[in-house]
């Protein structure tokens, strides 16, 4: 397994698919829904309250940061939105995530190609 691996709690998955949305440039809270939908292809949906709150939860956590709209963000004159960036306590959230996940994998493969836990069941 891993180092750190499981020194945490999994993220949830809307965590783990904001986290996910913003290892590119800063983009706003619109975009990481639609990132989030399009990548699932819908089996991800982060309403409203799900997205602002998760972020507002990742600011706090450090795990997120707000930044300045790129300058090739198409953005209208006066518009409010907030663009996000991970942090690097973000990205290393993210890596140990990926290899709790990586290892669930592994052992779940390992089990589950074992010939002698096939026989068990049956």
């Amino acid at each position: 397994m891993p180092r750190n691996a499981r020194s945490s709690k999994p993220l949830t998955p809307a965590t783990f698919h904001i986290l996910l949305s913003l290892t590119g440039p800063p983009i706003h809270g619109y975009r990481i829904k639609r990132m989030v939908e399009d990548r699932t292809d819908g089996s991800v949906r982060l309403g409203a309250g799900t997205l602002y709150a998760g972020i507002r939860r990742m600011v706090e956590g450090g795990l997120i940061e707000e930044r300045e709209a790129p300058a090739d963000a198409d953005v209208e004159p006066g518009a409010r939105w907030r663009f996000y960036a991970i942090t690097e306590k973000g990205r290393t959230t993210l890596d140990a995530e990926l290899d709790r996940m990586s290892s669930d994998l592994e052992a779940a493969r390992s089990l589950l190609d074992d010939p002698s836990v096939s026989q068990q069941s049956a």
